[in-house]
């Protein structure tokens, strides 16, 4: 999983939820492949993403205009790699995109006292 840092609103979110048909080693090639893809584009912010052992997972990707998310979803190899996805790798997905307008968070110190923290 990667984090991001906190970022200063307002950006937008892709959140992909989906659930693996089967795992394989082409499918770790394609993420990594989209990944690197999707860091060389305009306005990519950053990721967060998780799986469970049951293949249920979710990506979040940032970014810091709508056009930003349109224009990375247009690119052939993005397209592409999403065609392998319902051929080979997924059982269903789900797509939502998001304006974000609000952020904050909430950490634990050192101390073990709590503090808040915004972008």
């Amino acid at each position: 999983m990667a984090s991001t840092q906190l970022l200063e609103p307002p950006y937008y979110v892709v959140i992909f939820t989906s659930l693996m048909h089967a795992h394989s080693k082409e499918y770790g090639e394609t993420s990594s492949e989209i990944y690197g893809l999707a860091q060389g584009q305009p306005g990519f912010l950053g990721f967060d993403s998780v799986r469970d052992a049951g293949g249920q997972g979710v990506t979040i990707s940032y970014w810091r205009t709508l056009d930003d998310v349109t224009n990375f979803r247009k690119i052939a190899t993005h397209r592409q790699a999403q065609q392998r996805g319902r051929d080979a790798f997924y059982e269903r997905y789900e797509v939502r995109v998001a304006k974000v307008e609000k952020e904050y968070a909430w950490r634990r110190k050192e101390d073990g006292r709590g503090e808040y923290l915004k972008p």
